[in-house]
Order: structure tokens, then sequence, then C-alpha cells
């Protein structure tokens, strides 16, 4: 006869009964598929109470163990107090470190009783096929720097959408070179570039919005052609589209910069590049279940559209007016150059560690490391400063005062009467007005001044400012700098778990 039992109650109930109507403990144990201990200790249970009695209302005292982590609990409390929101894996970091032998499970329990937390809702979220989909953004932090103090830096982040590998860098700023050279950065990090991206409001890539259309930023469109990937842009307002990325931040903000101080930007970025490949690439992603590299490796790597033969050149180019000391100012900094180009237009090209120089016939004049915005630095060449040609007088500017137009030697006699001592500084001060006026417009500038005989600098810079516009020497990019700061909004840090409740939402877009 098969007998079936409900419960846990039902079975050593039966157990019981069977064994009071003669059955042996080997034939229970085969009837029940259970092991014989195990049938014996339901028996004795069973003979303790019928001889010794029990009460319902008994409380269990579970007899307290030893267990590994007693010796670093007062470790933790440190680490808790120094670090509210630190997670049990970088406390598990720590510990090993520190010569704990135990499991992270037992530090996680722990943690749970010490600092319980809400448990959060699963997310449904849209997949995508391999090699198929990228997202891209970016999020600010506020961190104090031991050796700089405290600096706001930007986290640039390009996550993969099917094997959820990500690649990380921080920066200072996030203009347009900026954001194109971290993109190729994560390009080479993948080692192949994805059919698509997604990007929200990044205004360097999306200009605006017209009919419901997005209206991208023709530089950005050059450069991503080049890799062969199509950007896609999220509606505004909706950003659960890109869930894959921004949920990533947490994970960066709980991991990586939590429990983790740094001497300066540069320490961040060697050690963000450290967690890419001994954290983030072999952690168990919670949607996956699998490591990112893992999935990378099987199966997206292969399906990445191979990168170009040469990379897209990032460089910026601007033109400048050498100043009258032999230097060229680009954001903040200055270099030299040889002096015989004092006062002409030169062009300037930056790549994200190098300054080249290149004369108005484009030859290479000059190279130079290139120093941080803001800096204030100034890189002298000592080989700019072997001519012979002297840094003060007329005579080194002569030329150049000439070339302004025919009637620049009329006034260049009339300097020489006027500011006969100082002819040479009033011709330098002319030269540098070609820095915000046309050479045109300087030189009729000059014809007026020399009808009234107002042989001087200044008069001429006040004539240029009452019937002249002034301009902007050109540079590659479309905008000026002040003008994409003006555009840019400022980057507030959103409430990541909110995208949670955002994709819980139904009718999410297939995209996300």
């Amino acid at each position: 006869m098969v007998i079936f039992v409900r419960s846990r109650g039902d079975l050593e109930h039966q157990i019981i009964i069977m064994h009071t109507e003669g059955w042996r403990i080997r034939a229970l144990s085969r009837h029940f598929n259970m092991g014989r201990n195990t049938i014996r200790r339901i028996l004795r249970k069973n003979q303790a109470q019928r001889g010794k009695g029990h009460d319902v209302l008994e409380e269990r005292r579970p007899v307290a163990r030893k267990s590994k982590l007693d010796a670093f609990k007062p470790m933790i409390k440190v680490l808790l107090e120094k670090y509210p929101d630190m997670t049990g894996v970088r406390v598990y970091e720590e510990l090993r470190e520190n010569s704990f032998d135990g499991g992270q499970s037992i530090v996680k329990d722990y943690l749970r009783k010490v600092r319980p937390r809400p448990k959060k809702e699963p997310v449904v979220r849209f997949e995508t096929a391999p090699g198929d989909q990228g997202q891209m953004d970016w999020s600010p932090y506020s961190l104090t720097f031991t050796r700089s103090g405290r600096q706001k830096v930007l986290c640039f982040s390009y996550i993969l959408g099917f094997s959820r590998r990500q690649y990380i860098d921080f920066t200072t700023d996030r203009r347009f070179y900026t954001l194109i050279r971290r993109h190729q950065d994560a390009f080479i990090h993948f080692g192949g570039v994805p059919a698509t991206c997604l990007y929200d409001g990044e205004k360097t890539v999306i200009l605006r919005w017209e009919g419901g259309q997005p209206i991208y930023n023709p530089a950005f469109v050059a450069f991503i052609t080049h890799y062969h990937c199509r950007p896609v842009a999220c509606l505004p307002g909706r950003a659960q589209t890109k869930g894959k990325i921004e949920a990533p931040f947490q994970y960066i903000e709980k991991n990586l910069l939590n429990g983790r101080t740094f001497e300066d930007l540069s320490d961040l970025r060697r050690t963000a590049a450290w967690w890419l490949e001994s954290r983030s690439d072999v952690h168990v992603h919670d949607t996956t279940g699998r490591k990112p590299l893992e999935l990378f490796l099987e199966q997206e790597q292969a399906a990445l559209k191979p990168l170009p033969a040469h990379p897209y050149d990032s460089a910026e180019v601007a033109l400048r007016v050498c100043r009258v000391d032999g230097f060229l100012e680009h954001e903040t900094n200055f270099y030299s150059v040889p002096y015989e180009y004092i006062a002409d237009i030169l062009t300037v090209k930056a790549t994200e560690s190098e300054i080249i120089v290149y004369s108005p016939e484009l030859r290479v004049i000059a190279h130079h490391e290139r120093k941080p915005m803001g800096a204030c630095k100034k890189v002298e060449d000592p080989e700019h400063r072997k001519s012979e040609k002297v840094r003060y007088g007329l005579e080194p500017v002569k030329a150049a005062f000439l070339s302004l137009g025919d009637s620049a030697q009329a006034f260049l006699d009339g300097l020489k009467v006027s500011h006969r001592h100082h002819c040479g500084f009033q011709a330098r001060y002319i030269l540098r007005l070609k820095e915000h006026y046309h050479c045109e417009d300087i030189h009729a500038a000059l014809m007026h001044a020399a009808k009234y005989y107002a042989f001087d600098g200044k008069a001429v810079q006040r004539i240029l400012k009452a019937r002249h516009t002034p301009r902007q020497l050109e540079q590659m990019s479309t905008r000026s700098a002040a003008q994409w700061a003006a555009l840019l909004p400022e980057i507030k840090q959103r409430p990541l778990e909110a995208y949670s409740d955002f994709l819980k939402e139904p009718g999410n877009d297939p995209d996300g």
C-alpha cells in the first residue's frame, strides 16, 4: 500500500504509527526513501515527548556556535562607521586582505543583521542580441583626493547591452573631443563596435529635437560613421530606456568608489582600469547570471563590428596669433614658437597629450606636451630661442606690420615720428589686434587714423571698436568652448533607485 503524506507533521505521524504496527527502521527507510538515522531521530523525539512530556510554548534556544567572523566583527564595525553604505562585497574584499578565510555569504548574512535593508522587487529588462546595442552616459561625483583636495569629476560609462561588459573612465569635462576620445578608448577596450548606441540628452550628440525627430551634431555623426555605428536618440523624459547603463553607476558607486580613497585624478583612473579587469569583468551579473567577460568572449565579441584600420583623428584644430613674446595661448596655457613667427596667425593641432604648431604654410614648427586646462603653465622649447632675431624693437615685427596693407608703411612712418622711442611697442600692440579683427579691418583703421594723424595703437583699437565687428579665430568645432558650456546643462546625480520603478511600469520600450 502506498501512503501519501501532505506535510512534515503527516510524514512523522505515518512513520511513528507504522513503527508501532511492526515496521522496522530499515523497511521504513526504504518505504519513505529516507535515511535510517533520520527515521531514528523522529522515533526518539516521539519517545522523549511521551516519556517526559512537552510544552508547545517552550522557547527553543539555539546553541551559539563560534564563527570565523567573530574576530573580524570589530573591523566591520569600524568600516561601517566610516563608510555606512559599504556593500557586502566590498567588506568581504577588505576582510580578505586582512587574512579572513571565510566565505562571502557569512559576511553578507551578518551585515543584514546589523544593517537590514528592504528587499528590492525584481526588474524585467528587455534583452538585445549580441553586438546589437551599446549604451553610453555620464555621471558626476564630488571626490576628496588626498593630494589635490575636493574635485568634481565625471564618470564616462559605455556598456554592451548583451554581455553587460562595461568600460569606464573619469574626466574633468564632457566636451565634444573628450566624448569622442572616450568612445575610442571603449571601442579599443572591447576590440570592436556595436551596431547601435543609445544616447539621451547628450548635447554634443543631439543638438535638438524638431518635429519629433532628433537633429544630430554633424561633427559627432562624422566620428561615429567612421566606426560604422548608428546613434539612437532616446525620447526626452524616457530615462528608463537606458536602464542598462544607469544601473551600473550604482555598482560603480558601491564597489569602486565606496570604501576607497584616491590621491588624485590619475590615481582614480588607474584604480578604475584595475577595477574593470579584476572586479567588473568577472563579477556575476544579477540579470544574466553570468560573468560579463565570459558572456562577451563566448557570444558577443565575434558579433561586434571590426575596428577601422586607422582611428578617427580626434585632434582639435584652431588658429592662434603668436604673441609678441613668442608664445601662443591654448586653454589657459602658453606654448613657445620660434621668434620669426611673432604676430603670425598659426594653426594649432591639439591631441589629448600633445600640442603641434604649424606655420602659415602648414609646416610643423613646434611640438609640446599638452598641459591640463586651467594649469596656466608656460611651456618653452630652448631651441625656439636660438634665433638671431631679437625680441624687442621694431625690426622683428616690421615685416608682419607691413603685410597689413599698402597704407601700413605710411602709418609706420608716422609711428616713428610720434613714438620715437616706443615705435616697436606700438606696432606690436596693433598686431595683437589680429586676434579679434580681420587684417582688412585693421588696415582700414590705420588709414582712418592716419587722416587725423592719430599714430597710436589705442587710437587704432578705438576705431576698430567703433567701425568694425570683432571676430573669433576659426577652430574645427562648430561652436566655441564657451558656447558649448552654455548649451550643456549641469549634470545632477539622479536617484538610481528610481530606474527600477520606471522599468516596472507596463509598456516599456523594447529598446531598453
